[in-house]
């Protein structure tokens, strides 16, 4: 059976993301599942009570969305090796049992999926929200959304420029759109029009205090107005020195996992074998 990812995403918000966890673990059903929470440098306990409470992670310092959301996807697409990856924030959480099942029907069908929202139901312009007839919308956000590892191949990743908040999760949609997944991608008149597909997928939002900076996200709406017409696939990372942080981010990942990634271990069964490639790889 093809594995699914989940990755949580989170920054300083211990309380809400234990929420969500609990929640992941009780109603996610699926047989064949890892799971990894991508912590971008909290400083709130959050590093201590994962440890101790048996869940995986994959974190380092603050580096912004981007950074830590392609902690999880390349950790639970590349070294996993998972078919359908679900990445939420830590603020959205599953709703009902086996929540996950719409979402990896969604990938089946589309290779990349979004979350339909209720503050931009106004601009849902068809579909029904299932994963059989998605919404088509004009925008995406990033709340929860869901990838085939063949949209990551061809896509990428997020782009590592993006720093702090805003925009990064826009740039990435409308670059897998492009490539051929989870929505429409037209261009009537010399201009271009992105529709998104987002599904309903039985999640819940809780209200949380938003790390929105005004010059971040100004400089980020600028950047991405220089790029959107990049289509290449992005790496996680740009230079020579991104690229050994990340794998040192990767490899203390799995070296830190003692009871593996599967959520349905149990910790009593003991360690985890681990990861023999990583114990290859030179200390940079």
């Amino acid at each position: 059976m093809a594995r699914i990812g989940i990755g949580i995403v989170t920054y300083n918000r211990l309380g809400v993301l234990k929420s969500t966890i609990e929640r992941v673990r009780d109603l996610t059903l699926s047989p064949s599942v890892d799971w990894v929470v991508a912590d971008d440098g909290s400083s709130d306990g959050t590093i201590a009570w994962l440890r101790a409470n048996h869940v995986p992670m994959v974190g380092g310092v603050n580096m912004g969305i981007a950074w830590n959301k392609n902690r999880a996807l390349f950790l639970l697409s590349k070294i996993l090796v998972c078919e359908t990856i679900i990445l939420l924030e830590d603020d959205t959480c599953p709703a009902e049992p086996g929540w996950e099942a719409a979402w990896v029907e969604a990938v089946r069908r589309w290779g990349h999926i979004n979350l339909a929202v209720p503050w931009i139901e106004d601009r849902f312009q068809s579909g029904a929200g299932t994963p059989e007839d998605p919404f088509l919308c004009p925008v995406a956000t990033g709340q929860c959304t869901a990838f085939s590892r063949d949209s990551l191949l061809f896509g990428g990743y997020l782009d590592s420029r993006f720093k702090g908040y805003g925009y990064e999760h826009g740039e990435h949609s409308r670059r897998l759109v492009r490539a051929g997944y989870g929505g429409i991608d037209e261009t009537p008149y010399m201009t271009q029009r992105v529709a998104y597909r987002l599904i309903h997928g039985a999640l819940a939002m809780v209200d949380t205090d938003s790390y929105s900076d005004t010059e971040q996200v100004d400089r980020n709406l600028t950047l991405a107005a220089d790029i959107q017409n990049e289509q290449t696939p992005r790496a996680p990372w740009r230079t020579d020195a991104e690229l050994r942080q990340f794998r040192v981010e990767m490899r203390n990942a799995a070296e830190s996992a003692r009871h593996g990634f599967a959520l349905r271990r149990d910790p009593a069964e003991g360690a985890a074998e681990p990861f023999w490639g990583w114990r290859r790889w030179p200390r940079v």
